[in-house]
């Protein structure tokens, strides 16, 4: 009986021993390289919700992505939108900056972000002209190959422009206007 007790456990050792001779593949790199920083710009569409008789406006956007992890970075973005068909004619510079999160996968890459900064205004008599503004969105970005993508966002841009200076305020004049943009992504 003790026998069969030492030969079952040699049985079932002596394979692991084997196994330990041989060499294994490196284990597959869970840290994958990435690209940390990156620049973008884009062809870009807004609402005009600042003064009555306004279009849509057409211009572009450019800004720069830090990730600071995988699933995390910061953003700066500048938008420039003047182009437009209304009565009104009205054009709104932003400069914003906030924090972006990330869903990779493969060649797809979502990210959201919300970012804070101003927004500018002329073409209309708005008081102040400059105001501070909130962008919420997020968009995809398809890898090309390992530098360039083809990236699209939207959001939703929040500033509060008063077209009566003796009428100054924030939140009874909040405006909120779509963007939505689309263009290419260079990655270092």
């Amino acid at each position: 009986m003790k026998g069969k007790f030492l030969l079952s456990v040699f049985a079932l050792v002596l394979p692991l021993s084997a196994a330990a001779q041989v060499n294994k593949p490196a284990a597959a790199d869970t840290s994958l390289e990435f690209q940390r920083y990156e620049v973008y710009a884009a062809a870009a569409y807004s609402s005009a919700n600042q003064a009555k008789g306004s279009s849509a406006l057409i211009g572009f956007n450019v800004g720069a992505d830090a990730k600071l992890k995988r699933w995390f970075g910061a953003a700066v973005d500048f938008g420039d939108y003047g182009l437009s068909h209304g009565d009104v004619k009205p054009t709104v510079t932003t400069f914003l900056a906030g924090p972006e999160f990330y869903i990779p996968a493969d060649n797809l890459t979502g990210f959201l972000h919300v970012l804070f900064g101003g927004a500018h205004t002329t073409g209309i008599n708005a008081q102040p002209d400059v105001s501070f503004a909130t962008a919420v969105g997020g968009g995809f970005e398809y890898a090309v190959s390992k530098r360039l993508a083809i990236r699209i966002s939207g959001d939703a841009i929040l500033s509060s422009f008063v077209e009566d200076p003796n009428n100054l305020g924030t939140s009874a004049h909040l405006r909120s206007n779509g963007r939505a943009t689309g263009g290419v992504a260079y990655r270092f």
